[in-house]
């Protein structure tokens, strides 16, 4: 199980917002809305009113598995995904998880007093999140003609490869990067299809803003600082910044390395001396609060003995709630 550990929050001003409206705002993976006296309840009762939001389906409306100091439950949501506990007063640690695919959640102490109800809404986050993967390719350089094979290990599925991956691709490959399979050549390896990416993994308030006039000079420049080649850069801009020219100004994010393994991972025999990968989110930044966003650092890479670099990326509609 995926985990967070966050402050909740208390703050009376929050009870202006629905509890949806307030979801939607809010990256916290939970918050305690209020406690306030409540007269149905004993002075030796006290009562967590939960609410369960996910910003893919909104309201849940199922079963959340959950403990509290360790003593686990079922919590069955109604269907506005509300689930009641009655507990005695005291201190309470939670844990909640729904399903793989959203990070589990583990609570602070919360304190609870005699007679009162506390209204909590638990806020899960996605851990996997499915984007299309674009125009991945593949680079090799040995320092001689070399045969290496390649395989992919991504999560998700591949969907169109050239030449064709069948449980890999297995090749001779020249210094000068060329590649022979099959009785063709080939600049590159090539494949796309949908990869899950880990969106709670990213820090979505790193990264850049680029206008479409500036797009050219700004690839040249970071491509250049990370180690590609001019022949890569060139690939690269002639893919990508035509279609990134629909938009006035997009925000752009790298993944690096090990970053992009997770998503996609690469093996690769014999072992390449130096290799070097970016994967690149980007999208309208008229979709995207600025405020707290900072330049991403850019990493470099040497080039020495056996070269791999890769470069690939996707266009998201729009980042995820976690931006702030």
């Amino acid at each position: 199980m995926k985990m967070f550990r966050i402050k909740s929050i208390l703050s009376g001003a929050l009870l202006l917002f629905s509890v949806v409206s307030f979801a939607e705002k809010s990256p916290l993976p939970y918050t305690v809305l209020k406690s306030s006296p409540d007269t149905s309840l004993g002075k030796t009762e006290s009562l967590f009113a939960f609410t369960f939001y996910t910003p893919a389906v909104r309201i849940l409306n199922g079963d959340i598995q959950m403990s509290h100091n360790g003593e686990s439950l079922t919590a069955k949501t109604g269907s506005k995904g509300e689930f009641d506990l009655k507990l005695k007063p005291g201190k309470y640690l939670f844990r909640f998880f729904y399903t793989n695919s959203y990070y589990e959640i583990v609570t602070d102490s919360i304190q609870v007093s005699p007679g009162h109800k506390t209204e909590i809404l638990v806020h899960f986050q996605q851990a996997e999140m499915p984007v299309i993967s674009f125009k991945p390719v593949i680079y090799v350089y040995p320092k001689q003609s070399t045969e290496i094979n390649i395989t992919l290990d991504v999560k998700g599925k591949l969907d169109f490869t050239y030449p064709k991956y069948e449980n890999g691709w297995k090749f001779t490959a020249d210094p000068d990067g060329t590649i022979h399979l099959g009785g063709r050549k080939y600049d590159y390896l090539f494949w796309d299809g949908v990869m899950n990416i880990e969106p709670g993994r990213v820090n979505w308030n790193e990264g850049f803003i680029v206008k479409k006039e500036n797009l050219t000079a700004f690839f040249e420049e970071n491509l250049g600082l990370m180690g590609l080649s001019p022949r890569e850069i060139q690939d690269y801009i002639t893919y990508w910044c035509p279609l990134m020219q629909a938009n006035e100004s997009n925000y752009v994010h790298f993944l690096f390395n090990e970053d992009y393994n997770r998503c996609a991972a690469l093996n690769v025999t014999p072992r390449p001396d130096s290799q070097f990968r970016v994967f690149m989110v980007w999208t309208d930044a008229a979709k995207v609060p600025t405020g707290k966003l900072q330049a991403q650092e850019i990493p470099t890479f040497n080039r020495t003995g056996f070269t791999l670099v890769e470069w690939g990326g996707t266009v998201l509609n729009s980042l995820p709630k976690t931006v702030q």
